[in-house]
């Protein structure tokens, strides 16, 4: 059985990550279960590689409770040591401004947090070319919703599974 330890240790540009992701997330106001279960499922997946020892939910709602300002990115950014830890930023904070929904009517990314994705695309200075790759890849790793599938999911909020037809993870 694998030792559980009570929280998991990140480096500083993990946090730094995390909080930008976190930023990106809150720049509407609001965090939705959706962009929070997604959330828990990439750092689970990018920072701890499933692990079951990984962040747990309360260190997780500790860095959500931050809501640090659009502004603060600039300081965040400058923490990211490296091309991949860029690209990584970009991807996860892509795919939290696409869940972020609140309802159909609205577009798949809301004002507020493009404006928040827009400057940390130029704060990130990736060049066009890989900023439109790794949001093809961001995309690719969407859950995908269509029709009846799509409107069960917004409404339970809660649908993450792949398409194992089981219903909610």
């Amino acid at each position: 059985m694998a030792e559980l330890t009570p929280a998991a240790v990140l480096s500083q540009e993990q946090a730094a990550l995390l909080r930008i992701v976190c930023t990106v997330a809150w720049a509407d106001g609001e965090c939705s279960t959706a962009e929070r279960e997604l959330l828990a499922e990439q750092v689970a997946t990018h920072l701890h590689g499933d692990s079951p020892s990984g962040l747990g939910e309360a260190q997780l709602e500790a860095f959500l409770a931050e809501r640090l300002p659009v502004a603060g990115l600039d300081a965040l950014v400058a923490q990211l040591s490296g091309s991949d830890a860029r690209q990584l930023a970009l991807k996860l904070s892509y795919m939290m401004v696409r869940v972020g929904r609140r309802s159909p009517a609205e577009p798949s990314i809301n004002a507020q947090e493009r404006v928040a994705y827009r400057h940390l695309v130029e704060l990130l200075a990736l060049g066009d070319g890989k900023i439109e790759e790794i949001e093809w890849a961001a995309e690719a790793d969407l859950p995908r919703k269509e029709g009846l599938a799509q409107l069960l999911a917004e409404l339970t909020a809660g649908w993450r599974s792949p398409d194992d037809g089981r219903g909610p993870a």
